[in-house]
């Protein structure tokens, strides 16, 4: 049965920020050996027949060996047999309808932008939260963060572990964990082969690798 391990530090994908899915699963297996724990299967664009083929190939080239996440999609979870769910905010309350329908070592989590959507998500039976943007990032243009102030008075009010999202790169992974977060997550710095390899160093053992 897996566990969830700390740190946390979560790749998440996204097809469109590599030149083709080849390429980036070769970086889900590289970074694999690295030590990422947690892998999350976000693939907006790709149809339903290629989201499932995606996934069995990523539970194969890292031989299941980091918790698989999907998000959005409790079928494609149970057809691939992955390790749980991952929801939106706006579907925060289909925890309380997808939980019983998961293995008790699957998994459920939820992003979340406030303090109450983390309340409730804890209440409604989330294993974990994923909050931000902590930092600016590219991945929304223009939009502030939400910061770390409010990640740590998050951290302050639910016991389920949070991790960080937005802007995270070899110079600031560290500043979560400072402020309670139990990990880190991120698509494109955990996509470069240097970056990743100092987050994950970092992250171990509180410093970055020369």
């Amino acid at each position: 049965m897996k566990q969830l391990t700390f740190p946390i530090i979560s790749l998440i994908t996204n097809s469109l920020v590599y030149k083709n899915k080849e390429k980036m699963i070769k970086n889900i297996s590289r970074a694999t050996n690295l030590g990422i724990t947690m892998i999350q299967i976000r693939e907006k664009y790709l149809s339903n027949e290629e989201k499932k083929r995606l996934s069995k190939k990523i539970k194969l080239i890292t031989n299941n060996k980091p918790i698989i996440i999907i998000n959005d999609d409790y079928e494609i979870c149970k057809i691939a047999k992955l390790d749980g769910v991952h929801l939106p905010e706006k579907k925060i309350t289909h925890i309380k309808k997808i939980k019983p329908m998961l293995n008790d070592d699957q998994f459920i989590g939820c992003s979340i932008h406030s303090i109450q959507s983390g309340i409730l998500a804890e209440k409604l039976g989330a294993n974990y939260l994923q909050f931000g943007s902590v930092f600016p990032t590219k991945s929304h243009p223009g939009q502030k963060p939400l910061g770390i102030k409010e990640l740590k008075k998050i951290t302050s009010k639910v016991k389920i572990p949070i991790i960080a999202v937005g802007g995270i790169d070899e110079k600031n992974c560290l500043i979560p964990l400072e402020n309670g977060a139990s990990g880190i997550a991120s698509i494109r710095s955990l996509s470069n082969e240097t970056t990743s390899q100092k987050i994950i160093y970092k992250l171990n053992h509180g410093e970055i690798l020369c």
